[in-house]
């Protein structure tokens, strides 16, 4: 008999209905399993002490004969930077470190009210800026499959969470890659919804009319993803960015997929020679392609012009870190990471000019997007051209033998379509020669989650071998890594 902790979410909260578990054995079951490896991943930050009576209170709820929900008894946890009611929210951030919200996001009051227990929140670099999942309050989040290669940012914690098997599910965020990252980089699955579909609330930006920043769900299987996405979406008045419920099924489209013969799907391995990507990863994906190809789609390798993408991603960032930070650069200057500090004073260097010309660059770049996708249903991409990079390392410096001259260059593929607002899904298409996971991105049209689901849920069914459980590695040796004050990382590493 299976571990409860080996158990994905559609599984407990199937079990949980027809009484063949209790709520309080699922929480037990994955607190000891936090209790016994949390401390050397580093993933969750803070528990919820409380989960365990929420647990009781649920079994005691069906017990008195009412209805099983539709995420009864499952154990969720959420990225630090999205609000819960009672419950430290710090953003990664020496600014909010005592911050205890007196109100949930609109996604965790849905997965409350859909019956799952709130396990925890888990880390992620400073205001969620990172691809490294590190910050000045908690340190760094180490990757449960190598403790001495990076977790991916900035829903490290939850992803490593998640590969632990500290809970089946949990909700993440994603502007430019933060959901989809971690996800390729741990070997599960992870889907940027279409901007609009799951609301966000509480937020800075009300209209977040350039680049959006979306919530999203994490987990190891793609049916769990349908199931959570049908929670998860649906309109509310507190995001006027929010769409109405769609005609579309997310549980059954993650279930059952859908036929792919005769799809017309481009394989575009790296934005037409503008990202660059590792020689395995490139691998993998073609291998991953040619999956598509045997079950009869027709795979093509072609890709739109995305020679400017480097100019858009500066300029409409640029617009997005002031906003949200130039003020906290005067008020907390010294409380905040030098990775954050030089975001800032990098997007102050830009002209509201070149941010206007980014957005008309973004436009055109847009309607090329637009038109290739008349010709093919899905686009396939490496989720990231890179493999997990050392920890000690802020960045990878080379990524397939070209030299990383940016920042922009490791995230590349994923903010290619975050870009454009379309729903994208990063699935495990195999592992490297280290034995490190590589993820391919499935990206469809614009507001067709339910497809994206579909064509990620067929994948899985043909390639399940993907999806298996890879072993945890608990750290070995030292290492000492921390954000030092006033916010130059530093690290010392030994195998």
């Amino acid at each position: 008999m299976s571990k409860l902790t080996d158990l994905d979410a559609t599984e407990i909260a199937r079990r949980v209905g027809k009484g063949e578990i209790s709520i309080s054995e699922v929480c037990s079951a994955f607190q000891d399993r936090a209790a016994d490896l949390n401390e050397g991943i580093n993933a969750v930050v803070t528990f919820n002490d409380d989960a365990l009576t929420q647990a009781k209170a649920a079994d005691d709820r069906l017990a008195a004969g009412a209805p099983a929900r539709p995420l009864e008894g499952v154990p969720f946890v959420v990225k630090d930077n999205i609000p819960t009611a009672g419950l430290r929210t710090t953003f990664g951030s020496l600014v909010h470190e005592t911050n205890v919200p007196k109100e949930s996001a609109i996604v965790v009051e849905r997965l409350q009210a859909a019956g799952g227990i709130l396990m925890g929140k888990t880390n992620t670099s400073e205001f969620a800026t990172d691809v490294n999942t590190t910050n000045r309050i908690f340190g760094l989040t180490r990757n449960p499959l190598d403790p001495f290669v990076s977790a991916g940012g900035s829903s490290g914690g939850t992803a490593a969470a998640i590969v632990s098997d500290m809970a089946p599910i949990g909700l993440g965020t994603d502007h430019g890659g933060s959901i989809r990252i971690p996800a390729a980089w741990g070997g599960i699955s992870g889907l940027r919804p279409s901007p609009g579909r799951v609301p966000v609330y509480p937020a800075e930006f009300a209209w977040d009319t350039l680049v959006a920043h979306v919530q999203g769900p994490l987990a190891r299987t793609v049916r769990d993803l349908g199931l959570m996405l049908s929670i998860l979406a649906g309109q509310d008045n507190r995001d006027p960015s929010s769409l109405p419920d769609p005609d579309a099924d997310y549980i059954v489209a993650a279930r059952d997929g859908s036929p792919l013969r005769g799809r017309k799907i481009a394989l575009c391995m790296d934005l037409g020679g503008v990202m660059p990507v590792d020689p395995e990863v490139a691998e993998a994906v073609r291998a991953a392609a040619a999956t598509f190809t045997q079950q009869g789609a027709i795979v093509e390798e072609a890709c739109f012009d995305a020679s400017d993408i480097r100019d858009i991603i500066a300029g409409t960032r640029s617009f997005g870190v002031i906003g949200r930070f130039s003020e906290l650069l005067e008020e907390h200057a010294p409380k905040l990471t030098k990775q954050l500090v030089n975001q800032i004073e990098g997007a102050a260097s830009q002209s509201l000019a070149s941010v206007a010309r980014a957005e008309r660059l973004r436009s055109a770049y847009w309607r090329r997007v637009r038109n290739f996708l008349e010709r093919y249903e899905f686009i396939l991409t490496p989720t990231i051209g890179a493999l997990p990079f050392r920890i000690d390392q802020p960045l990878p410096n080379h990524i397939g033998g070209v030299e990383v001259e940016n920042y922009y260059d490791v995230f590349l593929g994923v903010y290619a379509f975050s870009l454009v607002g379309l729903p994208a899904i990063s699935v495990p298409c195999g592992v490297s020669k280290s034995g490190l996971p590589i993820g391919l991105q499935i990206v469809g049209h614009r507001l067709r989650d339910d497809k994206v689901l579909a064509a990620a849920a067929s994948y899985a069914r043909i390639r399940p071998q993907h999806f298996k459980r890879r072993p945890i590695r608990r750290p070995e040796g030292r290492l000492g890594y921390e954000v030092d004050t006033p916010g130059t990382r530093t690290a010392a590493l030994s195998d």
